[in-house]
């Protein structure tokens, strides 16, 4: 018999907790039917917004992977230790157009029992609170609102960031909310604000001079994530589960297959969102996801949600590691 790999989001029932995290390669339609038939318990559509400042920065768009020895290379398969350096903007899309085309993907998604999630990014709140009621009368059953992005501190314009920014689109619409966080947001206060659900964590901004040229990779600062984030992840949701352990927590950053899911679980997440890795690797790597996690929760007897927060549940300070091992 199969695994039970079912899990609950923001009140939703997810078939598993391996979702596609909004990248580049959740920014077209064929891009995000490829994700579902991958197996994704849901898409979150690549991030929108009004602005043509932001529209601008992901035509300007770069991206490079980094080795261990921070030398760069095109972007393509990853190892695990290479780290996704880029530098983005949001889709250029015409809202109300985008809002339909996301809830027919929707409606196919739910056939295959997933989720279409847009991902909205706030750059003039009234605008942001309007788009957000739009994905609502389209029919979308889900909505992510980013206030965490990382390039926020690096645009001239277009992105803006911050919990204070919850509280308008909360009361602007009925639907499941996830707020994705930057690693220095409260979760406290997003969830005050009316959050279902946080993500945790977006990407740190990172700067790499290139010893060749002298100059920086990329020609600025950039946005970089890889498995070497995953302790960090693994930590900040740890201490968010221990925090409030009834809050929904959706883990990115760092995870690159079904054992980083499984670690995440373990942590006290409740669904993990793989971007990079879709990115680098294609729709292949949340088939292996799936199959992984499928795989250890068989050998361990478990169900995904025997397993949320168990590892927090027996974290011991470092006295009590102390006077156990007779130190």
């Amino acid at each position: 018999m199969s695994a039970d790999l079912a899990t609950t989001v923001a009140g939703l029932e997810l078939k598993n907790p391996v979702l596609a995290g909004s990248s580049e390669a959740t920014a077209t339609p064929d891009q995000i039917r490829a994700c579902l038939e991958a197996g994704a318990a849901a898409v979150v559509a690549k991030s929108v917004n009004e602005s043509p400042a932001a529209h601008a920065n992901l035509r300007a768009a770069e991206y490079v992977l980094l080795d261990d020895a921070l030398s760069p290379r095109p972007l393509g398969p990853a190892r695990r230790t290479d780290s996704l350096f880029c530098r983005s903007g949001l889709l250029d899309v015409e809202l109300d157009e985008w809002a339909e085309t996301l809830a027919a993907l929707d409606r196919e998604a739910a056939a295959q029992g997933a989720y279409v999630v847009p991902s909205l990014i706030v750059a003039d709140l009234d605008r942001a609170v309007d788009a957000a009621a739009a994905f609502e009368r389209a029919g979308l059953r889900w909505l992510e609102l980013n206030v965490g992005a990382p390039h926020a501190s690096e645009a001239a314009e277009g992105i803006a960031a911050g919990v204070e920014l919850v509280r308008r689109v909360r009361d602007a619409v009925s639907l499941p909310l996830t707020v994705k966080l930057a690693p220095g947001d409260s979760v406290a206060d997003a969830l005050a604000a009316g959050a279902d659900a946080v993500c945790i964590a977006t990407r740190a901004m990172g700067f790499v001079p290139d010893l060749a040229t002298r100059r920086p990779v990329l020609g600025t600062f950039a946005a970089i994530g890889g498995a070497w984030a995953l302790p960090l992840t693994l930590h900040r949701v740890a201490k968010t589960h221990a925090a409030h352990p009834d809050a929904s927590i959706v883990a990115t950053n760092g995870a690159r297959d079904g054992f980083d899911v499984a670690r995440l679980l373990l942590a006290g997440a409740s669904a993990v969102a793989l971007a990079s890795a879709v990115l680098t690797d294609g729709p292949a790597a949340l088939v292996r996801a799936v199959d992984e996690l499928t795989g250890y929760c068989e050998q361990q007897g478990a169900t995904v949600r025997d397993l949320i927060g168990e590892a927090v549940r027996h974290v011991q300070t470092y006295e009590e590691v102390a006077i156990e091992r007779g130190h």
